[in-house]
């Protein structure tokens, strides 16, 4: 291994000692989706995690409210407005139903943050991997420098929720991900902040295809 290719394999965990965390604090970066009951009527969410999100404040929401759905995501998320909300993948089966008996629109969505967040897999990350993630990130309207501060914003964070609470996800982290991790560090005003730039990231256009077809 040449010296660049270590410096670029080390670059996310310079400054950062493994199982470090508090237990405390390795706790918080746990957060469960609460409950969620999908009636005819509407949705209703109780003790979501992420208190900026429109549902812990209208707890229940209707068809109408619905911009689309990701029904094939990891967990499936609803569009509301600009932000995403998440239902546990267990009420897959009751979302669909839902989403086809309303005509609620389906759709795949970009995996930005899943882009964003594969340094931070427990699996070997390349200068090569970097390049060619650099070059789809930029297909999304991200240069390599706002690639590489958003990078560092949740680095630390990102670090202890893999692996200090010992999850060593290899696949995949995405947008619940970041959040469930962010969401110890900040603040209240600070976690609205990062909440609202993490939707603008989440929900940028990409060239996955516009709507898709789920059979029940």
């Amino acid at each position: 291994m040449d010296a660049s290719q270590h410096e670029q394999e080390d670059i996310w965990t310079r400054g950062w000692t493994m199982f470090s965390t508090p237990k405390e604090e390795v706790m918080q970066l746990f957060a469960p989706l609460g409950e969620v009951l999908i009636q005819p009527a509407g949705i209703t969410f109780t003790a979501y995690p992420f208190q900026p999100a429109l549902v812990c404040k209208q707890t229940t929401i209707t068809a109408s409210d619905i911009i689309n759905i990701g029904i094939n995501a990891a967990p499936p998320s609803i569009r509301i407005g600009n932000e995403l909300i998440f239902v546990p993948a267990t009420l897959k089966r009751e979302l669909l139903f839902y989403a086809n008996r309303h005509q609620i629109p389906l759709v795949e969505r970009g995996y930005v943050w899943d882009l964003l967040l594969e340094p931070f897999l427990d699996t070997e990350y390349t200068p090569e991997t970097h390049q060619r993630l650099n070059g789809i990130l930029a297909g999304y309207g991200l240069s390599a420098e706002t690639i590489q501060v958003i990078r560092e914003e949740v680095r630390i964070q990102m670090l202890k929720y893999n692996f200090d609470t010992m999850l060593w996800e290899w696949v995949s982290l995405g947008l619940l991900d970041v959040l469930s991790a962010m969401r110890p560090k900040y603040d209240t005003d600070q976690f609205a902040d990062f909440y609202r730039r993490a939707m603008e990231i989440a929900l940028l256009p990409g060239k996955s295809p516009p709507s898709v077809k789920s059979e029940v």
